[in-house]
Formats: structure tokens, sequence, C-alpha cells
């Protein structure tokens, strides 16, 4: 009987994976487009004005393309066309939540499929990079310092996170929180720009700019640090262990 289960339960995980994969595999094609056209300034302008078109129902067009931009790491962040439509406030709204609702998609995708949805989908140098998350009690602390730096693959992070001890509410509702600072930056950046207000927007581009060399810089020493972080509480963990 157990054996029966034990094989329903990896039909049913090849099942999820194979659809999954599917489906990212669909959305990828249909959106090569759209990547492209959000890879210039000309292409965003074009985007904006696809929204624009849509009127109302542009609320949930761009909520969803921002959900998918987490699940599709191929698609560029858009919070400043959400800035530049919705205004600073609205627009970062709707781009944390549609960070939180592409999250959580990626979050259940992968913890009901497992690690191989993660190996077709994240490099293997990521993978190799961050698995000291996979064992570790403090990786909710470590994961919103990752988070938080500027820089750091955050799509594909997502994708790691389901393989490490967190909890879906810890990390939808205790670690994703870390992303919201530079979605205000960028959705304030739009909505400065799309208003005339040129100060302000270049104030802004300096504070992105900035974050982002920064971010360049100090990345790689962040998680090397991260990484003797977990190596040490695992040292002092086994030191009381063995007492």
């Amino acid at each position: 009987m157990k054996n029966k289960i034990n094989k329903d339960s990896l039909k049913f995980k090849i099942a999820v994976f194979v659809v999954y994969l599917l489906i990212i595999a669909g959305i990828t094609v249909a959106l090569i487009p759209l990547a492209k056209m959000l890879m210039s300034e000309n292409g965003m302008e074009k985007f904006r004005n696809v929204l624009k078109s849509y009127k109302f129902f542009s609320v949930f067009v761009f909520l969803f393309v921002q959900a998918v931009q987490v699940v599709v790491v191929l698609i560029p962040p858009v919070q400043i066309v959400g800035g530049m439509l919705f205004g600073s406030v609205f627009g970062s709204i709707l781009s944390i939540a549609g960070l939180w609702l592409g999250s959580a998609v990626v979050f259940f995708g992968v913890k009901i499929a497992g690690k191989p949805l993660v190996e077709a989908i994240i490099s293997k140098k990521d993978i190799k990079k961050f698995s000291f998350l996979e064992d570790t009690e403090k990786v909710s602390f470590v994961l919103f310092i990752l988070y938080l730096i500027p820089g750091t693959p955050k799509d594909a992070l997502t994708y790691l996170v389901p393989l490490t001890k967190i909890d879906a509410k810890t990390f939808l509702f205790g670690v994703l929180p870390a992303r919201i600072p530079s979605i205000i930056i960028s959705a304030f950046f739009g909505s400065s720009v799309s208003k005339g207000h040129y100060v302000l927007a270049v104030i802004f581009a300096v504070i992105i700019v900035a974050l982002a060399v920064l971010g360049f810089i100090f990345r790689e020493k962040a998680v090397l640090k991260m990484k003797e972080f977990i190596n040490r509480k695992k040292i002092v963990k086994n030191k009381q262990n063995n007492q």
C-alpha cells in the first residue's frame, strides 16, 4: 500500500513538473517579443502605450506581466512602467502585488515538483552558488539580506527558496518585503518622468544607478559573508549538540 502511495506521489510530481515546464515554455515563447521590447527605452514606451490602450484592463494586464516576470526569468523588471502608468503609490502597490503573486506560484510549483524543476530553469552556476541555503535554520534572515542587496539574482533565488527549510508564510511575508524599497524607488522614478518632474526623476535615477553600482561591487562579497555566517552557525550548533 505504501509503495503504491509513493508511486502515485511520484507520478503526480512528474505530471506537475511536465505541465509546469510546458506552461513556462509556452509563456516564454509567447512573451519573447515583449522581452525584446523591454530591453530598450523605445520598447518601454511602446509597452506603456500598449497598456494605455487597454484602459481599465491595463491594471490586470500589468499585474499579470509583473507576476509572469518572476515566473519567467527572461522578462526584465517593469516597475518603472508601473510608476509611469499608475503613479508612484498605485504603481508600487501593483508591482508588489504582481511580485508576490508570481513568487507564490514559483514557491508552490517548486514545492510540488521538487529540485528537477529548479535544475530545468535555473543555471547550474546559481544553484551551486546558493546551495549553502538548503541546510540552515537561519535561512529567512540570510534571504532577507540577499533580497535587499541590489544586483543579486532575485528571480533565480525565488526558485531556490522552496528547496530550503523556509515555509511559505515566512517567505511571502517575512522575506519578500525586502524587495519593496527597490520597487518603490523604480515606481517613483517612472512616475516622476511621466509627470515631467525631471529634478525628482534625476534624483531617483542617481539613487537607482548608485544602488546598482554598489550591488555590482559588493554582491559577491555579501553572498560570501552570508555563507560564512551560516557556516559559523552550523559549527556552533554542532558543538552544542556534541556537548
